[in-house]
């Protein structure tokens, strides 16, 4: 399961009312951690945990603290310090080295499940939002704000984590909903790139006019398959929210048919796969002078040969583009050298 907060309330949503549940919620952090402020997770009275707070080892303890949650109908705050030669986290060896603060909250209907519902709703309408998570205290209940809005104002509200008003930590986060890719191009090598960007919480869209490809029975993880032109799928209704777009007709005349209905507002990622020549003889068969907007050859040079890893590239370079990140390495001090690699050969 993806833990995007769209995939895990549509979990989360048809078991609702069958068990009663514990929304944990992380508020705060310092130093490192797995998981940042915003992150959520569900925990039911059987045991059932949908989402993750860290990378694992911090849940059993939030699952018998929900528990504790359930049983005294007070919220909770926990706080793991991986510093503190105190806390559990410190003792076991677990964590990575930060401080994590998480509230934890009981959610149903009488308190309108914090308002979960209306944010799968929001999503669910391709709609970004700002959720205001009023942690509980002492002398106040939980308590929630939800607001449609630009997807720039929710990506600028996250980044304000927590704030202080009226004697009440309110929790300020953006939500918007699953990045969208289309593919253009129901060849088997789409297939590796469809389940790619599936597990990372994706919609794929699969377009392709030809019968034989495409075929529902092979694309069962498409979010929709089209089976139409390029050129007529402009004007659909799910277009403008199409984040990224992979065209792989392996057609000529197909490629530069998406390429030139692309080229009039192009999303924010383009890629075509193919080697430059080819990426070239389709630019001039779509009339197209310059396309600086285009990224071919499609994905990262991560080397392999096999269509798992050409999708494993593509993916990549999607997903920082559309992160606005370098997709350097995070250690990049540990990477070798084309040279360095001959000598240590």
């Amino acid at each position: 399961m993806s833990h995007h907060p769209y995939h895990l309330l549509s979990e989360w949503l048809p078991l609702r009312d069958a068990q009663r549940w514990v929304l944990g919620v992380i508020y705060r952090t310092q130093g490192s951690a797995y998981r940042k402020a915003g992150a959520l997770m569900l925990f039911s009275d059987s045991g059932q945990q949908l989402g993750l707070l860290s990378g694992g080892c911090l849940e059993n303890d939030l699952q018998r603290r929900a528990m504790q949650v359930l049983l005294s109908g007070q919220s909770k705050r926990v706080c793991y310090d991986s510093q503190d030669e105190g806390d559990v986290t410190y003792q076991l060896g677990i964590g990575c080295g930060g401080v994590v603060e998480i509230a934890l909250m009981e959610i149903g209907a009488s308190n309108h499940y914090l308002g979960l519902l209306e944010l799968h709703q929001l999503m669910e309408r391709q709609q970004s939002g700002v959720f205001e998570l009023g942690l509980a205290s002492a002398a106040e209940p939980p308590d929630y704000r939800l607001m449609a809005t630009s997807e720039a104002k929710a990506a600028r509200c996250r980044s304000v984590d927590l704030q202080q008003r009226a004697h009440r930590d309110w929790l300020c986060i953006g939500f918007r909903p699953p990045m969208q890719l289309l593919i253009f191009g129901g060849g088997v090598d789409a297939l590796p790139l469809l389940a790619l960007a599936n597990q990372i919480g994706w919609l794929v869209s699969v377009v392709d006019p030809r019968p034989s490809h495409g075929r529902p029975d092979k694309f069962a993880l498409a979010h929709r398959i089209i089976k139409a032109r390029p050129k007529d799928v402009v004007g659909a209704s799910w277009w403008p929210n199409i984040d990224a777009v992979v065209v792989m007709h392996h057609q000529l005349e197909l490629d530069a048919e998406a390429l030139q209905m692309l080229a009039t507002q192009p999303p924010d990622y383009v890629a075509l796969l193919g080697p430059n020549h080819r990426r070239q003889q389709a630019l001039e068969l779509a009339n197209i002078q310059r396309a600086p907007w285009l990224f071919g050859p499609a994905g990262l040079n991560l080397g392999g040969e096999f269509p798992e890893s050409i999708a494993l590239a593509i993916l990549s370079e999607c997903h920082a583009k559309l992160h606005r990140r370098d997709a350097r390495s995070l250690g990049s001090d540990t990477l070798l050298s084309c040279t360095e690699l001959q000598q240590a050969q």
